[in-house]
């Protein structure tokens, strides 16, 4: 039986490569917005906007290739198959979109979405085949339908390939997004020209049923392709009114997280002045040492504490000895650089991170030690009237040698709850005045001594 002679409007081969083209552009814009959809049902959305605009591309690419076909019999159409072809289109399409708009794409993934589209792309093209209805019988050659499901299959994992690249380049997206689009679009048309070279088409006298068929003449074709043209214009304008506006949020999020940035900076700095006048209103501005104020506060919770832990605590009144007479005789500066150098002594004394050490007041200087007997107060004192001896301040006004000495008072108890802390430091003063009476230069300790009351 000899096979019938077929021709191919130039025209319609033209349009079908063309809208297979925009087609996938189209569907490389949508999946920016199936990737940048932040809630689940947004990227549902722009994956179903996206696949059916794609499948309705692909098809309309398929149908008007085949419409393209001019026989010399008439054809007809069953319009149920016709509709399961474009299903299987828009499921192709979802499977494209569905790898492209994920943020990785393993090698895996690659080979299984391509093989996917691939095959969707086929099944559509042969059902599609398969809803002609005419006196032509087709006549496929095995090896070149395995071609053409082999080339769609090889254009797909190109064309997902260089879609997903696209995305990580910078300057040229536009161009490599160009380049993926036009290799989907001519891949899709390849696979259905390359399976129309593999058909032949007899004549069969055996008559076929009408029931549900259609006849696509001129104006039926100009329809497929006036429609499917503006299914692509909506689905790409509102793609890209979408990143526009998707832009434009990123941009006003990114001024939002620089005027917080920015606050939490002024919030930073303003803890950080509040902390530093903090500081400052409990340190002495000419020793750098803890003042009165923090001293008495120090004091109650110290007491407190070591009532509750059962722990003794001691408490040293250091005094400098002639101080008047080294004002008198040296200056004030002389004297304000003796007071600095008497602090710098009890900052470097080995002392405990919780011991607290501060100006009480004019010569005089406090130290607390929590949890340190009699024993330990005393050999700390000590220790301390020796270093200040060493200095060798020179103040010939002293009556006790010529250098700036120290007297000591120390204080130590196991306190009770509501303990009053005046009383305690009552005793370290006491102690004190003591020191001073039996010649100054020592340590004296308020066990040995009178306490006033």
């Amino acid at each position: 039986m000899s096979a019938l002679s077929v021709h191919y409007s130039p025209g319609l081969v033209t349009v079908s490569i063309l809208i297979s083209i925009c087609a996938s552009y189209a569907a490389l814009s949508l999946s920016d917005r199936v990737r940048a959809a932040t809630t689940s049902g947004l990227r549902r959305f722009w994956l179903t906007g996206g696949s059916v605009a794609m499948g309705v591309g692909i098809w309309s690419m398929h149908y008007l290739g085949m419409l393209a076909l001019e026989l010399p019999v008439p054809v007809f159409y069953f319009w149920p198959t016709v509709l399961l072809s474009l299903l299987l289109a828009i499921a192709a399409s979802s499977v494209a979109l569905g790898v492209v708009g994920r943020e990785t794409l393993p090698l895996r993934r690659l080979l299984a979405g391509g093989l996917w589209m691939g095959a969707g792309i086929g099944a559509m093209h042969y059902i599609g085949m398969s809803a002609m209805r005419s006196i032509a019988m087709e006549h496929y050659n095995p090896w070149i339908v395995a071609l053409s499901i082999v080339a769609a299959a090889v254009f797909s994992w190109l064309a997902l390939w260089i879609a997903f690249a696209s995305r990580k380049t910078g300057r040229g997206q536009a161009g490599m997004r160009l380049a993926g689009s036009v290799t989907m679009g001519m891949g899709i048309a390849a696979m259905h020209y390359i399976a129309m070279a593999g058909v032949r088409f007899t004549l069969d006298p055996m008559p076929f049923s009408m029931r549900q068929t259609m006849k696509v003449d001129l104006l039926g074709e100009s329809v497929i392709a006036i429609v499917t043209g503006l299914i692509l214009l909506s689905a790409l304008g509102t793609a890209t009114l979408d990143k526009w506006r998707y832009r434009d949020l990123q941009k006003v999020h990114a001024e939002l997280m620089e005027a917080q940035r920015a606050l939490l900076e002024s919030q930073e700095e303003l803890r950080r002045s509040n902390a530093m006048l903090n500081e400052l209103s409990v340190r002495d501005p000419l020793t750098g040492l803890y003042n009165r104020r923090h001293f008495d506060a120090a004091l109650d919770t110290e007491l407190r504490r070591s009532a509750r832990n059962l722990k003794p605590i001691s408490l040293l009144m250091i005094d400098v000895d002639c101080f008047k007479s080294l004002n008198d005789n040296y200056g004030h500066q002389r004297g304000d650089d003796c007071l600095r150098e008497v602090a710098q002594v009890l900052e470097r004394h080995p002392r405990r991170g919780y011991d607290v050490v501060a100006r009480y007041g004019g010569e005089e200087f406090v130290l607390l030690l929590p949890d340190a007997g009699a024993g330990a107060a005393h050999a700390a004192a000590e220790s301390i009237r020796q270093a200040v001896h060493a200095l060798k301040i020179e103040n010939h006004g002293s009556i006790v040698c010529g250098v700036v000495t120290v007297s000591i008072g120390v204080r130590s108890q196991d306190p009770h709850i509501g303990d009053d802390s005046a009383d305690f430091v009552r005793g370290a003063d006491a102690a004190l005045y003591a020191a001073k009476r039996l010649g100054r230069n020592r340590v004296e300790t308020a066990s040995d001594v009178t306490i006033p009351a």
